[in-house]
């Protein structure tokens, strides 16, 4: 099989882990607070992935990072603070305000933060193809967030100010864009001898590491895992989660950026919010208005036009 192949079938098969696993973390950020939804579950990530990588590579936990480069390090570190600290708690609050499909949207503002990071740090280019293609999937993106409807359902929800749920989301998006790029420098600069599951291993030891120095005065660590573990239902959403998320998908994901393009990988991840769709609509029977459906659409097809800018004029 190619490389190409492999990274092409990566990135689908995050999107499908992704969409099952948004599901179980915008039921869970209704039931907790989104910051300790973020915390628990990188937590059960890092323990997961630690033990993981070390039966892959037969190694000791305390060798994780001795293998990997001071730069590769550094990018992929970044990269887990960016994404995962920062970049998931602001989606985490925006799907407890505006609902896993609502907020799933914003995800196609990820690919045009990818390029717009690509072009100083992977020497990516933006031709005007890649600019209409922005242009189209923010066109969707305003789209969503001018109708009155969904306004007036997130409203009705209780959950928080729409406009708010919207900031959190694009920042959130920018955030993922943003740390995929990072990820992909960081292979760059390991070399081909690290495999994704590391790589991913690095990212969300770094995000735990700091979503957790962050909390450290406000929120004691013990007495919130404590409550989590408590907590049957949301334990379970955790889990979950966790399991397709940061640990099936997160892999994946970085399984695609090592051997496709950050823009392209990121423009197959950015299909999630379809499925979600599709899924919110036959599982959980959330009526879907026409806008809404014309939104998911025009941004897509924004992001399609923004993956094959340099082959459109």
């Amino acid at each position: 099989m190619h490389d190409s192949s492999v990274g092409l079938l990566a990135a689908f098969f995050t999107v499908v882990v992704w969409t099952i696993s948004t599901f179980s973390f915008a039921h869970a950020s209704r039931m907790a607070h989104p910051g300790t939804v973020n915390r628990i579950r990188l937590l059960f990530a890092v323990i997961i992935l630690s033990i993981l990588v070390c039966l892959l590579e037969g190694v000791w936990p305390w060798q994780l990072l001795q293998s990997v480069s001071t730069d590769a390090l550094l990018y992929f570190g970044i990269s887990g603070l960016v994404g995962f600290t920062i970049g998931d708690t602001l989606f985490f609050t925006a799907f407890k305000i505006l609902g896993s499909r609502r907020a799933s949207i914003f995800t196609c503002i990820a690919p045009a933060a990818a390029l717009l990071a690509g072009m100083p740090l992977l020497h990516e280019s933006l031709s005007a193809a890649g600019v209409v293609g922005m242009l189209i999937s923010m066109s969707g993106i305003l789209m969503l967030s001018l109708s009155r409807k969904e306004q007036e359902d997130v409203r009705n929800e209780g959950h928080g100010h729409f406009w708010a749920g919207v900031l959190y989301a694009l920042l959130g998006a920018v955030c993922q864009g943003v740390g995929i790029v990072l990820s992909r420098k960081g292979f760059s600069a390991a070399g081909p001898g690290l495999n994704a599951v590391h790589a991913a291993w690095i990212r969300i030891f770094v995000g735990t590491a700091s979503a957790y120095l962050v909390s450290i005065r406000s929120t004691p660590p013990l007495a919130e895992l404590r409550a989590a573990l408590r907590d049957t239902p949301l334990f379970r959403k955790l889990l979950s989660g966790t399991v397709l998320g940061p640990v099936l998908g997160v892999s994946s994901s970085l399984l695609a950026v090592q051997y496709i393009e950050a823009s392209i990988a990121q423009t197959i991840l950015a299909l999630t919010p379809v499925t979600v769709t599709l899924v919110s609509a036959a599982r959980y029977k959330d009526r879907i208005s026409p806008l809404s459906a014309l939104a998911v659409a025009l941004s897509l097809a924004g992001v399609i036009i923004l993956v094959w800018r340099d082959s459109l004029w």
